[in-house]
């Protein structure tokens, strides 16, 4: 092989890894990335000073979604949630968040409805319109859930 040929050879080797490299970044980069945070909060607007729940999402990936359904997972694997929380509940692009707010009423009921099926709950979830579920874990010592 003269001195060509290894040139030509080692830059077919190093285009193959720098695009071998570029599609995996891309295929990274194309998952889904939704982040879903539970917390405490108090209401500033109509209900002021009234105890809620804060379900947080946000789209850390690349493309919108569109979050269709919101409630909590049971021990058991089955789900709770409120008609309220469900359907339409809107788009995040990329980068955005929003916080949904469920008062502590809607929250006592839920904990009820668990407790009549004998299960705890165990996450709080965000369906998107791609039928993903996303998870976010509840404080065990959450005084809400643990009752």
């Amino acid at each position: 092989m003269t001195t060509s040929d290894w040139i030509a050879l080692g830059a077919g080797i190093y285009g193959s890894i720098v695009a071998t490299c570029a599609l995996i970044w891309n295929i990274i980069r194309e998952k889904r990335k939704i982040v879903v945070r539970i917390r405490y909060a108090f209401s500033p607007g109509l209900f002021s000073g009234s105890e809620m729940l804060a379900i947080e999402v946000i789209n850390k990936g690349r493309y919108p979604i569109n979050i269709q359904e919101i409630g909590f997972f049971l021990s058991d694997g089955n789900k709770l949630m409120s008609p309220l929380w469900q359907h339409g509940l809107g788009w995040l692009r990329d980068g955005d968040g929003t916080s949904y707010y469920i008062p502590k009423q809607d929250i006592d009921d839920i904990v009820r409805q668990a407790k009549e099926l004998k299960q705890k709950i165990t996450t709080a979830y965000v369906r998107d319109s791609m039928s993903e579920y996303h998870r976010g874990k509840i404080n065990k010592s959450a005084a809400w859930f643990s009752r």
